[in-house]
């Protein structure tokens, strides 16, 4: 495919995506604001910025969440000005929403050629679960939108082993914890496997491309974590939010009945204390304390949570429980069949990248961090985000495959030989 016609038809679906999401932001989401979760939060401090109030609960510093989201949508009161609710906010994750179906594009380009990033990207635009997040003032859209850009600063790094492009990747990956904080576990899981298998350079130049990933990683982290030190009397990095999520992972409502794997409000807000820091210590240890008192349906549960996050255990309640932080139920169920669908072609595609002897470890490792963060804490269908960029990649080389071959003249497959 010529490259001035991919650039055209990808933008066309970039403008498609766009158009879409904005529909649905106008249409639905704008009037969404009824319900008390994380969004509050993100909306809250996205609009304290323009008022140059940074990171602010009341009188007291916040760090539920890291801060890149609520910079992203904080900004566009800087530029436009501030207005009423928060429906510049949901078109400014709108306009997120549609730079993710850019970077699929480009993603599945830069791996298996045009075709494959086309798809992708119309894959990305249709898909529910891509969409869905672009109207609700949360962390998905954006971490899925630096899980793509994670992934093409690896390809860049395993083709052109430089300095520069280790140092995008570590910026990529500390960008991916000031979205979610248990992300960071892609510096482990893809920094450090990328620029150890660099095979075109020595040994020791792999190590200079890894020492140089970290640097950036700590660079990009290090505002953030530095004035966490300084604002909370316990020690914090990255996030206050780890105590609650845990407690409210780890208790009767979460280990018992028809909400087991998932987690429960009212179990984290019964913690007191001074400020968050201090909450988030007595959270954790009252989930432990929990935890060691239940060791026996730890197992059960921890299945449970990954049947949540892959949606293999109580889906139809999941896309109940999704109402609950601004998805509607037949959204949710929409993007449950659209995934369902997709799973076989991306198993297919995985096949199909090993034959052709393309590397594509890097589409799988989110899958097993995404468990593993799973299992610590707790299933639900929006911490899959970052895997659903992997998951169109996957699944596009089989349909490429499938157009091409609807695509033959009949009078070829007529001329064929029998075998």
């Amino acid at each position: 495919m010529a490259r001035r016609r991919y650039c055209w038809v990808l933008a066309g679906i970039v403008t498609f995506g766009l158009a879409f999401r904005v529909g649905y932001v106008l249409i639905f989401t704008r009037y969404e604001n009824s319900k008390f979760y994380d969004a509050y939060w993100y909306g809250l401090t996205a609009y304290q910025l323009s008022h140059h109030e940074f990171f602010r609960l009341g009188s007291a510093p916040t760090a539920s969440h890291p801060p890149l989201t609520s910079l992203l949508i904080g900004s566009v009161g800087f530029i436009l000005g501030n207005h009423d609710g928060n429906t510049a906010q949901r078109l400014t994750m709108a306009v997120i929403g549609a730079a993710v179906v850019l970077c699929v594009g480009l993603l599945g380009k830069s791996i298996a050629g045009p075709r494959v990033g086309l798809v992708a990207a119309a894959l990305a635009a249709l898909a529910p679960n891509f969409w869905i997040p672009s109207g609700i003032l949360m962390s998905e859209t954006p971490a899925m939108l630096v899980m793509a850009l994670i992934l093409l600063a690896l390809v860049r790094l395993l083709r052109s082993p430089t300095f520069g492009n280790a140092a995008l990747l570590g910026a990529a990956c500390g960008a991916e914890a000031l979205v979610r904080a248990e992300l960071i576990l892609f510096v482990p899981a893809l920094l450090v496997p990328a620029a150890l298998l660099a095979r075109q350079v020595s040994l020791r130049r792999r190590f200079g491309l890894l020492g140089v990933g970290l640097i950036t990683t700590l660079v990009v982290l290090a505002p953030w974590v530095g004035r966490n030190l300084v604002a909370f009397k316990d020690p914090t990095y990255l996030t206050t939010s780890e105590g609650p999520a845990l407690l409210g992972a780890n208790c009767p409502l979460a280990y018992y009945g028809s909400s087991i794997g998932s987690w429960n409000l009212s179990c984290a807000a019964s913690v007191g204390g001074s400020d968050e820091s201090v909450q988030s210590a007595n959270a954790t240890h009252q989930a432990i304390q929990f935890i060691e008192h239940h060791k026996e349906r730890l197992p059960i549960v921890m299945l449970a949570r990954v049947g949540r996050i892959w949606d293999f255990y109580q889906p139809i309640q999941m896309a109940d429980i999704d109402v609950n932080e601004g998805r509607p139920p037949p959204a949710s169920l929409a993007g449950l069949g659209f995934y369902y669908a997709l799973l076989p072609l991306g198993i297919a595609g995985i096949v199909m990248f090993r034959r052709r002897r393309i590397p594509q470890w890097f589409l799988l490792v989110p899958a097993g961090v995404l468990t593993l963060v799973a299992v610590l804490f707790y299933g639900l269908v929006r911490f899959r985000a970052p895997f659903e960029v992997c998951l169109v990649v996957l699944a596009a080389p089989p349909i490429v495959l499938l157009i091409e071959r609807f695509r033959r003249p009949q009078s070829a497959k007529i001329s064929d030989p029998v075998p």
